[in-house]
């Protein structure tokens, strides 16, 4: 089982709980992962681990229907009768409400299962980030795997596009959201007043219970995010209704979801429940047949041994350089030919069709050091591809010098550049299917924003201070919230307490708001003259060309820039305080912790006004 965050349960005993969420509809698969997760629950006096298991349900009212509420109430009361609910020990329970924009009858839309599907991940996304919980089981099943996987040949989903519903991947949906979409990984800690022996504690049980980390877990770059799992997929629907029916647990059964004009997933479910679905399309990994279910299973094999090939290209890169500032590297590549085949388990005939794909692999690992966008399609990368790799084109081996390949490329919104910089000294390993490319390195950074698209920008308003507790003393210091993280540009998480009156934006440095800055400066003749000086010299090093007009710049009402976060620089008389992190990222195992150069940590620190308390969520 996944288990997810430790914290501390009943005030004052310093108790260390290990919590496994679960979203809980009162559906019968949903209803089959509670009583699944209670039962390995009372095996604690086998194992004593247990005892510090804490099961946390999260229960999706959708406010589709007018009984939605009532039943998700019912729920509620099932998950107390049948399970312990709200009992220190037992499965607690949390009733999250859908809110769907004004005016709008949530059934009366064409898309509804989509933005039901949005609306419900993101709920939970945001209530995992404020109960501090890092993860989320789900009940999907075999059943959901097979309706899924008939919608995508619908939709016409080809190759990798018909591999199935994930066993965990991040939590989809969220995007933007701090804690839930890749982010608040220093989020998940206890609170402060416990002991060091129950801080002790709780790191031992979470090196014990979770996955070994895999993103760049260091200051200035942010890591985490809300997991998914879902233990019941290779179980079918029916097995679950059977046991819960002997274990005597009630459930829902939404009407919704029967009725197959609501949806195409109800339609194909109306059509599979009245076995007019063909064999191969409604069989089951029973091993007597062909099914969909075995078609994606071999997708699934092939989609693993493509990635695991890749991840291993993708270790051998070395990077030369990282700069966090302006989000731009320096890599050399390595370099594999039809002698590589041989560490590959298909047939050899077939290797000059899987390279392609595995070096698309690579590619898109490198661009997403540095992207903004949450997904890069494979079928883009062709063009990029084949520049990257210069044997993917029909050209005679080692005739590289006349090789008309595109040096100067944009793929994925990064701008890619190849530079010759010859390293005579790289020794090809003997036991390895790739050399390093000896003759050029590859740059890679944010393309330079289009002027008929609109540029990245996020609204930071003015402090607000919480509502005023009426019994509260009279020399009593106003409180604030604590400012939220905002993804900007896909890149940076930034944090910016507002105390100005006005309202501020996160923008690019255009060479417009450059200019300006630059007249700003500079009229405070010598400091001035020093203070541009020193940022010239800055941008030189962290963004050189048209790298420096992708920075994030924070801006007053009048466009005029305040603060170059990445930088560390903000104009005289700023009363601006700010943190920024990069996004997650993955680097190669083996890279040099010198050649990245981090965002520096801080702390904000109220200016102003001077006697105000900020109030942490979750403290």
């Amino acid at each position: 089982m996944a288990t997810t965050n430790c914290q501390q349960g009943t005030a004052g005993t310093g108790q260390i709980w290990c919590v496994c969420p679960l979203a809980v509809s009162g559906g019968s698969d949903s209803m089959a992962l509670a009583k699944i997760c209670c039962q390995i629950r009372e095996l604690r006096s086998q194992y004593p681990v247990l005892q510090f298991l804490r099961l946390h349900a999260f229960i999706v009212d959708h406010q589709a229907r007018p009984d939605s509420a009532k039943e998700a109430r019912q729920v509620r009361k099932w998950l107390h009768e049948q399970f312990g609910a709200n009992r220190d020990d037992g499965l607690r329970s949390q009733i999250l409400t859908l809110e769907w924009p004004p005016g709008v009858t949530p059934l009366n839309l064409s898309n509804f299962e989509t933005e039901a599907r949005r609306l419900r991940y993101r709920a939970l996304g945001k209530a995992c980030h404020e109960a501090n919980i890092p993860s989320l089981l789900l009940g999907h099943h075999e059943s959901d795997a097979k309706e899924t996987l008939i919608m995508r040949l619908i939709e016409g989903y080809k190759g990798e596009g018909l591999r199935g519903i994930p066993l965990d991947s991040d939590i989809p949906d969220c995007q933007g959201i701090y804690g839930a979409y890749q982010s608040g990984g220093r989020g998940y800690t206890t609170t402060q007043n416990q002991s060091a022996r129950a801080l002790a504690l709780k790191r031992k049980r979470a090196d014990e219970m979770l996955p070994p980390p895999k993103e760049y877990r260091k200051p200035g770059f942010e890591f985490g995010g809300v997991r998914i799992y879902r233990p019941l997929l290779r179980f079918g629907k029916d097995p679950l209704k059977q046991a819960l029916v002997q274990a005597e647990v009630p459930w829902v059964e939404d009407p919704t979801n029967q009725d197959p004009t609501v949806s195409i997933r109800n339609a194909i479910r109306f059509l599979n429940q009245k076995n007019l679905l063909p064999d191969a399309l409604g069989g089951s990994l029973d091993g007597n047949r062909y099914t969909i279910m075995m078609a994606a299973q071999n997708v699934r094999r092939r989609y693993q041994q493509r990635n695991d090939f890749a991840d291993d290209l993708f270790q051998a890169c070395d990077i030369i350089s990282f700069d966090s500032r302006s989000g731009s590297f320096e890599v050399r590549i390595p370099i594999f030919t039809d002698s590589s085949s041989r560490f590959w388990s298909r047939p050899r005939d077939q290797w000059a069709f899987e390279r392609e794909h595995i070096g698309a692999r690579l590619v898109r690992r490198l661009l997403q050091l540095v992207t903004p966008h949450d997904h890069i399609s494979l079928q883009s990368l062709e063009t990029a591809t084949k520049s990257m790799f210069f044997d993917f084109k029909n050209f005679p081996p080692g005739d590289r010098k006349n090789y008309p390949a595109i040096a100067d490329f944009t793929a994925g919104g990064v701008h890619c550049k190849r530079v010759n910089s010859p390293n005579d000294g790289l020794q090809p390993k003997s036991d390895a299917p790739y050399e390093l490319d000896p003759t050029y390195i590859w740059r890679l950074a944010r393309q330079p924003y289009r002027l008929d698209l609109p540029e990245p920008e996020c609204s930071i308003p003015p402090l607000q201070p919480l509502p005023r507790n009426p019994n509260a003393k009279k020399h009593t210091p106003i409180t604030y919230p604590e400012p939220p993280w905002q993804l900007w540009d896909g890149r940076y998480w930034i944090q910016i307490i507002n105390s100005t009156p006005r309202t501020l934006r996160i923008c690019p440095l255009t060479e417009g708001r450059f200019l300006r800055l630059k007249a700003t400066v500079k009229t405070d003749n010598r400091s001035g003259s020093r203070m541009f000086a020193n940022l010239r010299k800055a941008l030189k090093a962290a963004a050189p060309g048209l790298s420096r007009f992708t920075l994030p710049a924070i801006v007053d009402e009048n466009d005029e820039v305040l603060v170059l976060p990445t930088l560390g620089f903000e104009v005289k008389d700023s009363t601006i305080e700010w943190r920024i992190r990069y996004r997650r990222v993955t680097f190669p195992d083996k890279i040099k912790k010198e050649v990245v150069i981090a965002l520096p940590e801080k702390e904000l620190r109220l200016v102003k006004p001077p006697a105000i308390t900020v109030h942490h969520q979750g403290k």
